[in-house]
């Protein structure tokens, strides 16, 4: 993976940080959104991307905490040591690695988002209690939405796991089997 896609990434999940921590800060505050808002100066849209990027960084660090906690417990049949045939598979044959890479690059995103999903429904409860800016039927609607998109991220990211292991497993076979005929890669 190129440093930019890695960059590209984190961003991504960045950016739904930065939406939940905004409401966050807008129901500290009693912030209400308008239209203003959109009309960006491109230092702060530099500003603002640098804090997402970052905000990226340890939202993957804590989804793929949480996310792996859960694998370990519920997960049956798992990899005794997936880096280590992770790391294998990349210094042994670029096609798979680039593979693998991708595999991960999407699991990455989908449990990040996941976990930004469950953050931003409670921020933005206690923002719209506070500012008003719906009616609350609406404001449960949105929520209830939000908890279908979040368990949808979730469940996709536990197959994506799960993939990401078949992945692991089928490529350590075929570079045990391509190694035992003696060909090099």
């Amino acid at each position: 993976m190129t440093t930019t896609q890695l960059f590209v990434e984190l961003l991504i999940i960045g950016i739904g940080a930065a939406i939940w921590f905004g409401l966050l800060l807008a129901a500290i505050f009693g912030y209400r959104f308008d239209v203003g808002i959109l009309k960006i100066d491109t230092s702060l849209l530099v500003v603002l991307g640098s804090m997402a990027y970052v905000l990226g960084i340890a939202v993957d660090r804590l989804a793929r905490t949480l996310f792996r906690f859960a694998e370990e417990v519920l997960a049956k049949g798992r990899l005794a040591n997936p880096e280590e045939i992770e790391r294998l598979i990349l210094v042994s044959s670029e096609a798979l690695a680039r593979q693998i890479q991708y595999n991960r690059s999407r699991l990455r995103i989908c449990r990040a988002w996941a976990f930004n999903i469950l953050l931003a429904l409670p921020v933005f409860v206690a923002w719209n209690l506070r500012v008003g800016a719906m009616r609350l039927v609406f404001c449960w609607l949105v929520v209830g939405i939000g908890f279908l998109i979040c368990a949808l991220m979730a469940g996709t990211a536990w197959v994506l796991s799960a993939d990401h292991d078949k992945n692991l497993r089928d490529s350590d076979k075929f570079l045990e089997g391509y190694k035992s005929e003696g060909k090099s890669s």
